[in-house]
Order: structure tokens, then C-alpha cells, then sequence
């Protein structure tokens, strides 16, 4: 059986390659999805989600203030992030950070982040907090 001069089999090889090679682009509800909302981060951040803990319960986000902290100071990260592990963007050095704290503990830190974040947070909620770290 032919069809526009095409066998079945040829035809229904071509539609599959049509099939997968605009599967290789990005959609605009793709690109949407992996943007992160500061605003949104800065209520995760404040408030924590389900089971896990709020970030500013062990963190600082503003220079220059005294005091104890069980974690780093977050002021300034986007800039200290990008050089912490040579070959990861800050980007990536965060979402390890908080999906994997374990991976690399700050000097003068003990491994003590809450370990659980990626159970309870969702993907869009890490990228959330990703946008909200880089506005610090």
C-alpha cells in the first residue's frame, strides 16, 4: 500500500522520526515549569512545606547580622555558590544543597541540614528556592 508515493513502512518511519525529533524541543510550558518564582521561594524559605523545616529556622539571609546561626549566612550566595564546587553552576551547587546536603558541608559546618527536602518538597518548589537563593 503506498501513500503520497510513499510504501506504508516508509511513511510511518517518517512520521516516528517527525515524532521524536520535535519531542527535542523545548515547549513553552517546559520552559515555564523550570523557572523558579523568587517570590514563592521566599515563602518556602520562611515557611517550610508539609514535614520539612523552614530554611531561616538554621539560615541567615541579611549581611551583617550578629548572632549564632546553625548554618551558613545565605547573603551573598549566588556569588560564593558558583565557585564553591569547581564545574557546577550555582544553580546546581543549591539544588545540591538541597536535595543532597550531605554531598558538601561548608567549612566550619557540621552535617546537620535537614536531609528530607527532596521527599518533601516538590521539583517546582526547589526551583522556587533556587530563584528566591540567587535574588540574596
Amino acid at each position: 500500500m503506498y501513500f503520497m508515493g510513499l510504501s506504508m513502512a516508509h511513511w510511518a518511519m517518517g512520521f516516528v522520526i517527525v515524532l521524536l525529533l520535535s519531542g527535542c524541543a523545548a515547549s513553552p510550558s517546559v520552559s515555564a515549569a523550570q523557572a523558579g518564582d523568587a517570590e514563592r521561594g521566599a515563602q518556602l524559605f520562611a515557611q517550610g512545606r508539609d514535614e520539612a523545616p523552614p530554611c531561616v529556622n538554621c539560615h541567615r539571609v541579611v549581611g551583617g547580622q550578629v548572632g549564632f546561626t546553625i548554618g551558613p549566612g545565605l547573603a551573598g550566595i549566588a556569588e560564593r555558590a558558583e565557585t564553591r564546587i569547581p564545574g557546577i553552576s550555582a544553580q546546581e551547587y543549591l539544588r545540591q544543597s538541597i536535595i543532597e546536603p550531605q554531598r558538601f558541608v561548608v567549612s566550619g559546618y557540621r552535617n546537620i541540614m535537614y536531609p528530607d527536602y527532596s521527599t518533601h518538597l516538590m521539583e517546582q518548589d526547589i526551583l522556587d528556592l533556587i530563584a528566591y537563593l540567587l535574588t540574596l
